[in-house]
């Protein structure tokens, strides 16, 4: 555990016993979806190995990303029963097969009330999450939907380490919460401009720093 939990230093020998006992791995297979509410008490979730996305999806089946988790991310919401008058569902997608280590949220939440030390790192991964929510609500309001694609872009390439990603038109349009024919739109358009190349599946970006600019 000590591997995979990084608050493990700050937890008592009895918390540490009490967290083992309480904890379990959890395998996910690639495009598998959960789905977290405020009555949801599946366990605080710590992303040991893969990628995983965190969205909100409407009726009608739109749905835009808010954040991704990666290797030591913790996620706090599919422990809704601690987080209080959570009244909303919110949705994570494994983008890779995962692992992770799931602890049981009640657990959590009495070590928490117990150490301090652990319930200020809950509360700055919340604060975290939140002010990377709050940053995508100000894109999605003040930005254009081309500044947007093209830091969605730069942020695959980072992800995936690689100029050439294997991404659809359609989780690019999941990302950023428009149509996906807007997507192709653009795509079209920035090819034109010699930003990326496009073929069957793939999107290859031939100018980044053209991309970082225009994500500005």
């Amino acid at each position: 555990m000590e591997e995979n939990v990084p608050f493990w230093s700050i937890l008592t020998d009895l918390q540490k016993e009490k967290m083992i006992e309480h904890s379990y791995f959890q395998n996910y297979k690639e495009g598998t979806i959960m789905n977290y509410s405020g009555d949801n008490c599946t366990g605080v979730q710590i992303i040991k190995s893969g990628r995983a996305k965190v969205f909100i999806s409407s009726p009608d089946g739109r749905a835009i990303t808010l954040y991704r988790l990666l290797d030591r991310d913790v996620c706090m919401l599919s422990a809704g029963c601690m987080l209080k008058n959570l009244n909303f569902g919110v949705n994570l997608e494994a983008e890779t097969d995962c692992e992770a280590v799931v602890i049981d949220g009640n657990v959590y939440q009495e070590i928490s009330e117990e150490n301090s030390a652990v319930k200020d790192f809950t509360l700055a991964i919340v604060s975290s999450k939140f002010s990377e929510v709050m940053w995508l609500l100000e894109h999605l309001v003040f930005s254009n939907v081309g500044k947007r694609l093209a830091s969605s872009l730069l942020e695959q390439k980072n992800l995936l380490e690689s100029n050439s990603l294997s991404i659809t038109h359609e989780k690019l349009a999941t990302d950023l919460g428009t149509a996906r024919e807007v997507v192709t739109r653009l795509l079209k358009q920035f090819q034109l401009d010699g930003l990326v190349e496009l073929s069957r599946g793939k999107i290859k970006i031939v100018d980044e720093k053209s991309l970082i600019q225009l994500s500005l």
